[in-house]
């Protein structure tokens, strides 16, 4: 799956399929995003109680902040993996199973880049020989 968020995005929702492959009666899901150049890690835990959809047995929704979780981090290419875990103060980003979705998000830049066009007045010479 491919998310979009820009770094300035106060608030973006998240679009997952999460309860197909969760085997925990009331987990806890572990967001982990890793900058595919930079290697940096942005970790945050969602509660089953903070699953917005209408449909969680089909799709789950979540809310975050992306001027808050990505501050002070590279836009780019990220990977991100979700887990599901037992306790929602445990932030282990070293979980090696239990993955149950992973996909790629493109953070884009706050502010895009502006160019500038100089329209200087061209005036040719001619020489009739």
């Amino acid at each position: 799956m491919m998310l979009q968020f820009k770094q300035d995005d106060i608030s973006a929702d998240i679009i997952v399929t999460l309860s197909e492959n969760v085997v925990l009666p009331a987990p806890y899901y572990l967001f982990v995003f890793t900058h595919v150049t930079t290697k940096d890690i942005v970790a945050f835990v969602k509660a089953v109680a903070d699953d917005l959809s209408s449909y969680p047995s089909r799709y789950n929704q979540f809310t975050l902040s992306p001027v808050t979780l990505f501050a002070g981090t590279q836009p780019g290419e990220w990977h991100y993996k979700v887990y599901q875990q037992v306790s929602a103060s445990n932030v282990d980003t070293t979980l090696t199973g239990n993955v149950l979705e992973y996909g790629k998000l493109i953070l884009s830049r706050a502010i895009d880049f502006v160019f500038n066009k100089y329209d200087s007045p061209t005036t040719y010479k001619t020489y009739n020989g």
